[in-house]
């Protein structure tokens, strides 16, 4: 008699680090400070701020995320810095076409 074919997990399990140790949580952290001290300091500095400069920061935000996404390897959880969890993460279908 043969077992009964059974069908793959739907979900794979990974061990997330802490936030804390995350490089794209801190250096968006650091972003995000970068751009709230001045504003909260003196709203009125803004307007001495060129328009171009708050389009290329904002366009350099999005540039490092993208980049801090391509070395992304595990997930992160609100743990305490040092330790690990195991997470249940959906499992990725296999791409169909080049578009996928």
């Amino acid at each position: 008699m043969t077992e009964p074919i059974r069908p793959p997990p739907a979900t794979v399990t990974y061990y997330a680090i802490s936030i804390l140790k995350s490089r794209t949580f801190r250096v968006n952290a650091v972003l995000l400070f970068v751009t709230v001290v001045p504003l909260l300091a003196d709203p009125a500095l803004l307007a001495y701020i060129p328009p171009q400069y708050l389009v290329l920061y904002a366009a350099l935000v999005k540039v490092l995320n993208i980049y801090l996404r391509t070395i992304t390897q595990r997930p992160v959880a609100l743990i305490p810095s040092g330790t690990t969890l195991a997470v249940e993460v959906p499992k990725l279908e296999t791409p169909t076409t080049a578009g996928d």
